[in-house]
């Protein structure tokens, strides 16, 4: 058996069939990363029929100023972690091939779970536990960076899913009132989930641009999610997804709401009755008063939610999203997009709607608990991986590395 540089066909044919595949691991996914400085190299184990037995998409990032170069394998290798022969054989192997290209450090953070947990994030019993292949990795002479908690390394190590095996019916169940409550409005409110074509990608930046804002961070420029669009698109990996109010249809639909209650006020002896209904009217009034806006604002066909979904394997991740913050309130475009999404997850035979990261801690005093709040009414699983590994080829020269790095955050920071 050897290490072999696979041709994008062959690395693709076995990636996509491996149960570990992550959209990080298709050959599509490092010509993206080309466009900012990685080289990519697709390794594959074979036997001597030339079998893949196991594989890797590497990319290779050039150290400044000298011919040496950080291995990055994101979402770790597609083989077999359980199979300590193959694994140790392919290591082995693995180390000779990346000291040939000049590696000084590998890192992998593979895409398998350690131990199985509740939608509390409490650990099952009886549930499976990974941590034997964590230790197999250090024995190999890997760096384990830590049970992590929060966003510590180059990917998210929690995660949060809801497996959506079940009909639509029995999964709307276990959905939070509220979610259910607003997702239902769908049709009321007149909005509709679909695709952005290639030209409409901007519409997705600009909402996730306005999240980005809200929340203190930078996002990612428009040229960055049409790179990723031209790279993954045709390959069924990428799509951008919008949910758009009908201002006209909605409020028509509110406008006939409006009628009736009023009717049913003038006609009731109820005080009670009449109470409860003056304040839906009051509601009502108040999305009539957001729909001129957005009309006269933005038309009358308006976008108001958007994501990235990436589809492979067996589950559809909902990667990045935005909202018009200014009408989420009244319109419940968040709630209704990520439905929409589900139910587009079923029809499509996804096994785990994927509602990406989220932090390991649960305590309410964590800045980042109403994530997880909102991912989790839902319904669903936290999803805890094994966690981050680097191995080291040339300690001086990751050193080296590891202080030009420190020193350019440094100054990053600074001029600020």
């Amino acid at each position: 058996m050897k290490i072999v540089e696979l041709s994008k066909e062959k690395y693709n044919a076995f990636a996509f069939r491996h149960p570990l595949i992550s959209f990080y691991q298709v050959q599509e996914w490092g010509e993206l990363k080309a466009k900012t400085g990685w080289r990519q190299v697709l390794l594959g184990y074979v036997d001597e029929e030339e079998n893949v037995l196991a594989a890797g998409n590497f990319l290779l990032k050039k150290m400044p100023g000298v011919k040496r170069y950080l291995a990055y394998c994101p979402r770790g290798y597609l083989i077999d972690y359980k199979d300590s022969n193959l694994l140790k054989s392919f290591n082995d192997a693995l180390k000779s091939k990346l000291k040939s290209l000049n590696c000084f450090e590998l890192i992998i953070d593979p895409n398998l779970p350690c131990r199985q947990r509740d939608i509390d994030g409490n650990i099952v019993e009886g549930g499976y536990d990974n941590r034997e292949v964590v230790n197999e990795l250090i024995s190999m002479g890997y760096r384990h960076n830590g049970y992590n908690l929060y966003y510590e390394n180059l990917q998210p190590r929690w995660l949060f899913r809801l497996n959506i095996t079940r009909p639509y019916e029995e999964l709307e169940k276990g959905f939070k009132n509220e979610a259910k409550r607003r997702s239902r409005k769908k049709g009321f409110l007149a909005i509709n989930t679909r695709e952005l074509a290639r030209d409409e990608v901007h519409v997705f930046q600009r909402l996730s641009e306005m999240t980005a804002a809200r929340r203190g961070f930078d996002d990612r420029s428009l040229k960055y999610y049409m790179d990723m669009y031209d790279a993954l698109h045709d390959a069924g990996v990428v799509r951008y997804m919008v949910s758009e109010i009908d201002v006209a249809k909605c409020r028509e639909n509110v406008n006939k709401e409006v009628a009736t209650l009023e009717e049913r006020i003038a006609k009731s002896k109820n005080p009670g009755r009449i109470k409860e209904d003056n304040v839906t009217l009051t509601t009502y009034k108040k999305i009539l008063e957001q729909l001129d806006k957005c009309e006269k604002e933005s038309g009358n066909i308006v976008p108001l939610s958007a994501t990235c979904i990436m589809s492979v394997g067996n589950e559809m991740i909902m990667l990045f999203a935005g909202n018009d913050e200014d009408y989420l309130q009244h319109f419940n475009s968040s709630n209704i997009m990520v439905t929409d999404l589900i139910k587009l997850a079923q029809e499509e035979g996804y096994e785990y709607f994927n509602f990406y990261g989220i932090t390991g801690d649960f305590s309410k005093d964590n800045p980042q608990y109403g994530l997880y709040l909102y991912k989790r009414q839902y319904g669903g699983e936290v999803l805890e991986l094994i966690g981050e590994f680097e191995y080291i080829f040339s300690p001086l020269v990751k050193k080296g590395y590891d202080f030009a790095l420190n020193l350019y955050e440094k100054l990053r920071k600074l001029r600020k």
